[in-house]
């Protein structure tokens, strides 16, 4: 984050070391999304211990996936509100930074299906949608660093391992088509990890490969049990600082795999698709900053399509 982060992390400082640091930790945007649409940038960089952000996001999507991004569905499509409510908190385990978060989300959509080409089903509702809980711990670059110590710590490489789980608490009724909620569990594994470039760093490249793991909807619309292939995802985000509170990045996302079978027959849905986008960030006070973003897929062999706004409000304590 250019020299909002550099100056942080670098002993050539010229403004205060501790508005360096507060601009810092005002840009750290926390993580806990729904899959298709991913983190977001700068989720995955260093910071202190003993911070607490707490973020909302606002997303908007029109697409032709279930309302968590996880299902390709061929033959409908939906126009989703979301709402997430996100807290997170660094730590140290041993010497590395350690990170957990949880993330309640909900919204609204009206979507539909076709089905065998006669039929239309509508569906229209509110609610919350599945919860999700992570944790994630450095494995290399990543040393666990108090406030005083972390803006004097020089960063360029850094690797975690990530753990997340979403549980199947949201709404969610067999006898619609399209639900907020998903009715089965899912893991989340993955390694994050971030470049630093140029002068007091003001370049930062984020790839976030993982996979997700999917259990059994054992009360699925008009069947007896959903199954879905394993969903591998690689994130990606090339950011730049412009001045110390306002940067930018270009975003990409590429998701592979996660076919359902329904009742043992297979429903042709595997996903293989493109996406990217711009995200716009500032910071507006001490105490707050955010960001505006869009996204769309834009290329894949899987007829699927998808357009996002997505904005995001950060507090820190």
């Amino acid at each position: 984050m250019a020299d909002i982060h550099c100056d942080g992390l670098r002993h050539t400082v010229k403004r205060s070391p501790l508005i360096n640091l507060i601009l810092l930790l005002l840009l750290m945007l926390s993580a806990g999304t729904l899959q298709a649409q991913g983190d977001g940038p700068r989720v995955h960089l260093p910071a202190p211990t003993g911070i607490n952000p707490v973020s909302l996001t606002w997303m908007n999507l029109d697409s032709n996936m279930n309302f968590a991004g996880s299902i390709l569905i061929p033959d409908g499509g939906i126009d989703a509100s979301v709402w997430a409510l996100n807290y997170n908190r660094y730590f140290a385990v041993g010497d590395r930074l350690a990170e957990v978060w949880v993330t309640g989300m909900g919204g609204s959509l009206d979507g539909f299906i076709n089905i065998n080409d006669r039929r239309t089903l509508t569906t229209s509702s509110s609610g919350l949608s599945d919860p999700y809980v992570a944790m994630k711990i450095g494995l290399l670059g990543a040393p666990a660093r108090d406030p005083t110590d972390f803006k004097v710590t020089e960063y360029g490489f850094s690797l975690y391992a990530l753990a997340g789980l979403t549980l199947p608490w949201g709404d969610y009724d067999s006898k619609e088509a399209l639900n907020l909620g998903t009715n089965r569990w899912s893991l989340r594994l993955g390694l994050p990890m971030s470049f630093a470039f140029g002068e007091r760093s003001a370049t930062w490249l984020e790839l976030h490969p993982g996979v997700y793991i999917f259990g059994d909807n054992s009360d699925p619309f008009r069947a007896d049990r959903r199954s879905q292939d394993e969903l591998y995802v690689l994130e990606s985000h090339l950011s730049q600082n412009f001045t110390p509170k306002l940067w930018a990045s270009l975003d990409l996302r590429y998701q592979y795999g996660g076919e359902t079978t329904t009742d043992g027959v297979s429903d042709d849905n595997r996903m293989d698709q493109w996406g990217g986008g711009a995200t716009i960030g500032y910071t507006f006070s001490r105490a707050w900053s955010g960001f505006l973003g869009y996204g769309k897929l834009f290329a894949g062999n899987d007829d699927s399509n998808g357009e996002m706004w997505r904005t995001r409000l950060v507090f820190i304590f």
